[in-house]
């Protein structure tokens, strides 16, 4: 999650998903597989690196590299990183 004064966060599971649900990542990784005929995405870290790949302030990112208190990507008042178009 990118809070509004534009720092990166990590949000931990506070339950457990009921019945079939999905979590957030999986549901990210199917999109991703059915835009792109890719099928090289199984864990939440190469989902997060496709990410980081597409937003130039995520450049170099990874979720080991996002501690307890997140990472600064912008400046508060700068415009918010939006994702570049795919190719």
């Amino acid at each position: 999650m990118i809070n509004i004064k534009g720092r990166l966060q990590r949000l931990n599971r506070a339950v457990n998903a009921p019945g079939e649900a999905r979590d957030d990542w999986e549901i990210l990784r199917d999109l991703i597989q059915q835009l792109t005929g890719s099928n090289s995405i199984y864990l939440i870290e190469d989902v997060f690196r496709q990410i980081a790949d597409a937003i130039v302030e995520m450049k170099g990112l990874s979720l080991g590299k996002i501690s307890d208190q997140g990472v600064q990507l912008v400046e508060e008042g700068e415009e918010a990183p939006t994702a570049s178009a795919p190719v």
